[in-house]
């Protein structure tokens, strides 16, 4: 399903400036290009692969799926893509607590996602030091996997299933979410079509 060509194609191998690296993105990188960092795609295909994988697993086992987005380039996007698969989409500011301290945020009890996707691990509004996505901390407090999409500036360690590869550019965010969103939608008709054969036999 996930081709280099296709990742080539949106832009995926296009990191930062070498001045931006977080060390701990070294071992994903292929080498710099004019001052900017080139990302080995054959890492991400792999990873990219294996988080497909697991969203597929978790659909099918009838999860709730949370896409986040705090890139106002690509926000929309990002919410079209959780709409047309039947899912959960945040663009906005991530208020910290709303995963561990939900009912008293939303007054209610409230259904955690089984899993987060996030599309770009750094937010220019978060209040930690590290400019982490804060959701990454909330979901690891609750023991919620996350996916996030780690470009060449951002720590990979703090996410379940990282996927190295440019988190800013419209194209490459545009091939992320088709992946997901195909993949969960596959997973969901699988499931519909086992749920009514089990029916239909329960019945005879």
């Amino acid at each position: 399903m996930v081709k280099i060509k296709n990742l080539f194609e949106a832009g995926v191998h296009f990191g930062h400036t070498e001045g931006t690296l977080d060390d701990r993105m070294k071992q994903y990188l292929y080498g710099n290009r004019l001052g900017h960092l080139i990302i080995d795609l054959n890492h991400t295909k792999r990873l990219l692969q294996q988080a497909l994988n697991v969203t597929a697993h978790i659909s099918y086992r009838g999860g709730v799926i949370l896409f986040l987005c705090q890139s106002p380039l690509n926000c929309l996007t990002v919410e079209n893509c959780a709409k047309e698969c039947g899912e959960f989409a945040h663009t906005r500011y991530w208020r910290d607590g709303m995963f561990t301290n939900s009912s008293r945020i939303f007054k209610s009890e409230t259904r955690l996602p089984d899993l987060c996707i996030v599309l770009n691990t750094l937010s220019s509004t978060s209040k930690n030091n590290s400019g982490q996505h804060s959701v990454l901390s909330d979901a690891a407090k609750m023991l919620i996997p996350t996916i996030a999409i780690v470009d060449t500036d951002a720590n990979p360690n703090i996410v379940t299933y990282p996927i190295p590869g440019n988190d800013d550019t419209p194209s490459a965010i545009n091939l992320y979410c088709n992946l997901f969103k195909n993949v969960i939608l596959k997973a969901k008709k699988i499931r519909k079509e086992i749920l009514e054969k089990n029916k239909n036999i329960i019945e005879a």
